[in-house]
């Protein structure tokens, strides 16, 4: 009866609509349920992707999404320009839970990290929250050490949140 559809995964750098809205949905819907967080978690999400796709320059920062056969399935930022920070930072670093445990995560840092190198941010920083070990042991692949732990509750439950950089050598 045909022959089945292989989905076709691409890295598309940029800017496409819908980008943001979908970034949204796939944070909310994977950590909403397995952190405890509640409707502050998606209203200060949405606040940030917001923020920074309105100052969004593709010459110094990057958008970085997954497309499966049209779709968006995953994505990354990279912030060159987040105010008062000279680091870069990265943030909203997501894939849809069929594509985890697949590689698609160590290329887009590949590719991430090509960005950062090329535009010579002394550094880079990211947020994430203790119990992300897959993506854990991924940034300190990519040799972010953990830096600071804190306990907060900003996304409406208790978590230790955690900040990884990466200095440039």
């Amino acid at each position: 009866f045909g022959k089945p559809i292989m989905a076709e995964l691409a890295i598309v750098i940029g800017y496409r609509p819908g980008a943001i809205g979908r970034l949204l949905d796939l944070q909310s819907a994977y950590h909403i349920p397995n952190h405890g967080f509640d409707a502050r978690y998606e209203a200060i999400v949405a606040r940030g992707l917001s923020e920074f796709l309105l100052r969004y320059d593709a010459s110094s920062d990057l958008l970085m999404l997954v497309d499966r056969n049209g779709e968006i399935e995953g994505g990354m930022v990279i912030d060159g320009n987040e105010p008062g920070s000279d680091f870069a930072r990265l943030r909203w670093f997501i894939l849809s839970d069929n594509l985890r445990g697949q590689g698609m995560g160590r290329k887009m840092m590949t590719e991430a990290m090509a960005f950062v190198d090329t535009q010579g941010h002394p550094g880079v920083y990211l947020t994430t929250v203790d119990g992300m070990d897959a993506a854990r042991h991924l940034y300190e692949e990519f040799d972010f050490k953990l830096v600071k732990e804190t306990l907060d509750s900003t996304w409406g439950a208790p978590v230790t949140e955690q900040r990884f950089e990466w200095v440039h050598s």
